[in-house]
């Protein structure tokens, strides 16, 4: 369930069914996934866009958040491919466990473990039409699609978050299981200089999941800490990113 503007984005199944927040009417109701033996796992909303992840599913969806427009399609199997190899990989787990929109980027978590995050923009450099879905887009995030609204009598000045895989950043730092959980907080605001009227602020993103691991490097050999027999590293742990926020704070 997502707050989406006036709105709640509630999952159902494959499905999205959009409640008006104030009459709590049903105000529209479609297929988030063709397959009905689906689920939507996680919904997120920035400006006039939600972007949508599915159960068992590597393909992230964005739909608008008004029209209910599919917008575009982005795997993020061959991307992740590219980046560690097949070697270090399961991809019986190379799905999306994980989502969150935070200072205009996109967290994904897989059930590999792998964080990445990937900033969002309102154009897209490189675009594979619907009418071509045949050929595939050169970039590592592999299948791309973008949909163009039917509405035209929809003026949309909002800011639409597309995503390009090719600006993605991928963390060596994971899980060596799936990521469970995303979460934003604000952190310490940066010291600034004095004539400046914005005090500029800091975020915290965090993710939670069962051990850590290096990807770099892989497994290390490490004796166990408890009398069970278990390492430190097999522990659950929260990973922490500090990332400045792209929009100031106004000074009061």
């Amino acid at each position: 369930m997502c707050v989406v503007g006036n709105n709640i984005w509630a999952a159902y199944k494959n499905c999205i069914v959009v409640v008006d927040g104030e009459s709590l009417q049903i105000v529209k109701v479609f297929a988030a996934h063709p397959r009905r033996d689906s689920q939507v796992r996680a919904v997120q909303w920035i400006g006039a866009g939600v972007w949508i992840s599915i159960r068992l599913d590597s393909t992230l969806r964005l739909y608008h958040a008004h029209t209910y427009e599919h917008l575009q399609d982005v795997d993020i199997e061959p991307y992740v491919t590219k980046m560690l190899g097949t070697s270090r990989l399961d991809f019986s787990y190379m799905r999306t466990t994980a989502l969150l929109v935070s200072n205009r980027r996109l967290w994904i978590g897989t059930g590999t473990g792998v964080v990445i995050s990937v900033p969002l923009s309102d154009s897209l450099e490189q675009k594979v039409e619907t009418s071509d879905t045949k050929k595939t887009s050169g970039g590592p995030g592999g299948l791309v699609r973008v949909y163009s609204s039917s509405n035209k009598d929809v003026k949309d000045v909002a800011f639409i978050p597309y995503c390009n895989l090719t600006q993605a950043q991928l963390s060596f730092h994971g899980h060596k299981d799936s990521v469970k959980f995303f979460l934003a907080v604000p952190g310490a605001p940066r010291v600034v200089d004095d004539d400046q009227e914005a005090e500029l602020r800091k975020m915290l993103v965090l993710s939670g999941g069962d051990g850590y691991i290096d990807f770099r490097i892989g497994e290390e050999n490490e004796p166990p800490v408890t009398p069970k027999g278990v390492r430190a590293r097999d522990m659950s742990h929260l990973i922490i990113w500090e990332v400045d926020a792209e929009l100031p704070v106004v000074s009061s």
